[in-house]
């Protein structure tokens, strides 16, 4: 009978300990291992598209937010001076 199981992929695999400044300082950092992949902690991970930090604060996420928002304002700025263009 086949097994249907979840496999891990290090190179996509991310993650993330939570807590306040406080509580962050007193754990110890290492790396996760599972089998034969060892796992870094990070300081921010996306889940659903959502960037998280380990302080659950949103300054990433709102910095990543308006940096594309931006990239698409500029790219609207372009195609704004050729819709208007009479033949």
């Amino acid at each position: 009978m086949p097994s249907y199981r979840l496999k891990l992929n290090a190179g996509k695999t991310e993650f993330i300990w939570l807590g306040t400044r406080q509580q962050l300082a007193k754990l110890n950092m290492s790396s996760l291992q599972i089998k034969d992949q060892v796992i870094t902690p990070l300081d921010k991970v996306r889940d659903l598209g959502v960037i998280i930090d380990s302080m659950l604060t949103i300054e990433s996420h709102t910095a990543n937010v308006v940096h594309s928002c931006f990239y698409q304002l500029r790219q609207l700025r372009t195609t704004g001076h050729s819709a208007f263009v009479d033949n």
